[in-house]
């Protein structure tokens, strides 16, 4: 359990530095007896969709990686559509084997990539989506070598238990990682439009961006107290930012839908809340710091989106696809009926089949997944 407690851990510290992704996954790896182990996302490179692979284990290289995806992108993507199409609408993470994506073994070991995958010493594959919000990003591959023909329950145990908290991370990074890849949280907070603090394992405050202050300053959701600690005004909130600093495995408990905190403000607004626990950085210096990153989105402010994905993922229609923009501007139904030129009756059922389709409960909910598809992280 103590083991466990560790990995976990050390998958959070990913969050404030993306550089230690390929350890991680190196640890992941020998762990489950793997050969090797990738993060595939789909990205916008020149107007055009692209697929590539940010993140991955030590025992591919760069080169490797790119020039499999050069020849067999277009296979691994149907691969990547036949996971996405057995998966689950639930919030577990189902890690699926190759089986499923052929007919037979014999059918399987024939095709082209399968046949390039073999001659690098990969043998088995299983992949599952990390993020069901939005299937096009963080979708996990793990390859096993001749050696290990079948998956274990020992195997499927250590999986299940760790990949939620891969998950939650690689949401949380996610900010990070879009402004760019080889700096730390830490070096580009004060540029995100989201708040972000650092907390000791106390709960002081060690670090704060300008939009956490913001937050703070116009809001009474939370206070930093003239001791230096970070206190939630609402108990609900409260309470789970107390579970949360108790025990790494509170975390990764919405699984493939990592979702925030929602408390509301003075002012009737809503902040999306999540924690993070954070062992060291290379911002903080050596020694470990046993604290929390802290996230605070204030989904009042616009937020804007990459419309056609959204689109595409959750089968909305055109007529909804523009509530969604006036959605992520901060309106509410009858200012969208107003704009819109519709009833509120009609709005109201427009923004009830956009939640239904995406599977949130709340507009706040909503606005945070709208994030996930091209938000904009960054200020402008």
């Amino acid at each position: 359990m103590e083991d466990l407690q560790e990995e976990i851990l050390g998958i959070y510290d990913t969050v404030a530095d993306n550089s230690l992704w390929t350890q991680t996954m190196d640890r992941f790896v020998d762990r489950a007896g793997a050969r090797g182990s990738i993060i595939f996302e789909w990205q916008d490179i020149n107007g055009e969709r692209k697929l590539t692979a940010p993140l991955h284990s030590a025992s591919y290289s760069r080169a490797v990686l790119d020039t499999y995806l050069e020849k067999c992108a277009h296979l691994e993507a149907r691969d990547q559509t036949v996971i996405r199409n057995h998966t689950g609408h639930t919030d577990s993470i189902e890690l699926l084997d190759e089986t499923v994506l052929a007919s037979s073994s014999a059918d399987l070991s024939k095709q082209e990539h399968v046949l390039k995958l073999r001659k690098l010493g990969i043998h088995r594959r299983a992949a599952g989506v990390l993020n069901k919000d939005n299937q096009w990003i963080s979708l996990f591959s793990i390859q096993f070598g001749a050696d290990n023909p079948n998956r274990t329950i020992e195997e499927k145990a250590y999986l299940a238990a760790l990949l939620p908290h891969m998950a939650k991370a690689l949401d949380l990074g996610l900010p990070a990682r879009r402004s760019t890849t080889d700096r730390t949280l830490l070096s580009v907070m004060d540029q995100l439009a989201i708040g972000v603090c650092v907390l000791d394992t106390n709960g002081q405050l060690v670090h704060a961006n300008e939009e956490f202050r913001r937050q703070e300053n116009e809001y009474s959701a939370f206070i930093v107290s003239k001791q230096g600690a970070l206190e939630m005004k609402c108990d609900t909130a409260k309470a789970t930012l107390t579970a949360l600093m108790r025990d790494a495995q509170c975390h990764g408990r919405y699984g493939a839908r990592p979702r925030k905190e929602a408390i509301a403000t003075s002012v009737g607004s809503f902040l999306c809340i999540e924690v993070s626990p954070l062992t060291r950085s290379q911002d903080i210096g050596t020694k470990p710091l046993d604290g929390y990153v802290v996230f605070s989105t204030d989904t009042s402010r616009p937020v804007h989106c990459n419309a056609e994905p959204m689109k595409e993922a959750f089968g909305l229609t055109d007529t909804e696809l523009a509530v969604v923009d006036k959605i992520g501007e901060g309106l509410t139904n009858p200012e969208i009926a107003e704009r819109r030129d519709r009833s509120v009756a009609t709005i109201n059922a427009q923004v009830k089949s956009i939640l239904s389709k995406s599977q949130c409960s709340t507009r706040t909910q909503f606005v945070r997944l709208m994030m996930r598809f091209g938000g904009n992280f960054l200020l402008h």
